[in-house]
């Protein structure tokens, strides 16, 4: 008699272990999600599992994002675009910076991949209630911040309709 595996189990239910130890084919996320328990479980990581920044998180080792308690599906490269952003927060990147440390380019390209791929992460961060955190400088590049009056003292950035149209009647 042989037995299907599915989702980890069998026709039986009896076998409760994780589809890719079964396949044989584990991957290095499994391995470093694996690795990251074990070190959790002992209280010995060095390396953070997950950061934030206000109501902004990500987890490291599942690769997964959220605010709030709403879930951010992202693409492996919104996901670096993110965290790299994450990591320097209240910063202005440039196209430049980013397309050196987020893309690994050796040269800075006349493109828009960056403008594109913030485009997409601004429309799954920032839902159109919440408050912004990614921000355009214009002139710039790019801020992540959970304070908006961080923003609002920045030279460059574009304000809100009623700021702009209060400075254009000088």
């Amino acid at each position: 008699m042989t037995s299907k595996i599915r989702n980890g189990m069998d026709s039986l239910g009896e076998v409760d272990v994780p589809a890719d130890k079964l396949c044989g084919a584990r991957t290095q996320r499994s391995l470093e999600h694996e690795r990251a328990q074990k070190l959790k479980d002992r209280g010995l990581s060095k390396r953070p599992l997950s950061m934030g920044v206000g109501s902004l998180e990500l987890d490291l080792i599942d690769r997964t994002a959220r605010r709030g308690s709403r879930p951010i599906d992202l693409l492996p490269r919104e996901f670096q675009l993110l965290k790299y952003m994450m990591q320097r927060s209240d910063q202005v990147l440039t196209r430049a910076n980013l397309l050196k440390n987020v893309w690994h380019y050796k040269f800075v390209p006349e493109t828009n991949v960056v403008d594109v791929h913030m485009g997409r992460l601004r429309r799954k961060v920032d839902v159109s209630n919440e408050v912004p955190m990614i921000r355009n400088i214009r002139g710039e590049g790019f801020l992540l911040s959970a304070t908006p009056a961080l923003a609002k003292n920045l030279p460059g950035l574009a304000g809100t309709q009623a700021e702009r149209a209060d400075s254009n009647r000088f």
